[in-house]
């Protein structure tokens, strides 16, 4: 099991997981974030690093086991059997918003949170301005409440809206 330090004994006690907590929610977001952005990185700047592997190896574990708790199907401890927004309820509220496809809605909505936050990620490296602490909090601010069914308007920001949010916000626009 991958998700929230439980790679490491964790020095805290951790609260149990409810994908209906947009807190929690932001903070498993980060963590798939972060293992996928460090396997991307590597990929393209250190394919041969001698724990390239390692890394990401644990980028597909934290990935397979966020998406086994949204999916509802991963029962164990670590999880707030009280909640049941995990499964059914999730997979409904996201296909209302995420239209019909291939495969799992839960899995598309998942790869799309990844492809648009390592866009973020890749930005300063290609050349472009990188996200700003205010843009980043925005960004996966609107993702965990999206995925905790609690988004305003139910559609998660894309990275132009949270950038021109932000322009607007410094030129004194609203």
């Amino acid at each position: 099991m991958a998700l929230f330090g439980q790679l490491s004994k964790p020095s805290k006690e951790l609260p149990l997981i409810d994908v209906s907590n947009p807190d929690i929610m932001m903070e498993l977001l980060e963590e798939l974030a972060i293992t996928a952005s460090t396997s991307d990185w590597i990929n393209l700047h250190e394919p041969h690093h001698a724990e390239a592997e390692d890394i990401h190896a644990q980028a597909r574990e934290v990935y397979e086991d966020f998406l086994g708790i949204l999916q509802g199907k991963i029962k164990d401890k670590r999880i707030n059997r009280h909640v049941t927004w995990a499964g059914d309820e999730l997979r409904e509220h996201l296909l209302r918003h995420e239209g019909e496809g291939e495969g799992d809605v839960i899995e598309r909505a998942i790869k799309r949170f990844l492809e648009a936050f390592l866009h973020l990620a890749r930005a300063s490296h290609e050349g472009q301005a990188p996200i700003s602490r205010l843009q980043y909090y925005a960004f996966m601010s609107g993702w965990a409440h999206y995925f905790a069914g609690l988004a305003p308007d139910e559609t998660p920001p894309s990275h132009t809206e949270s950038v021109s949010a932000k322009e607007e916000a410094e030129n004194g626009q609203s």
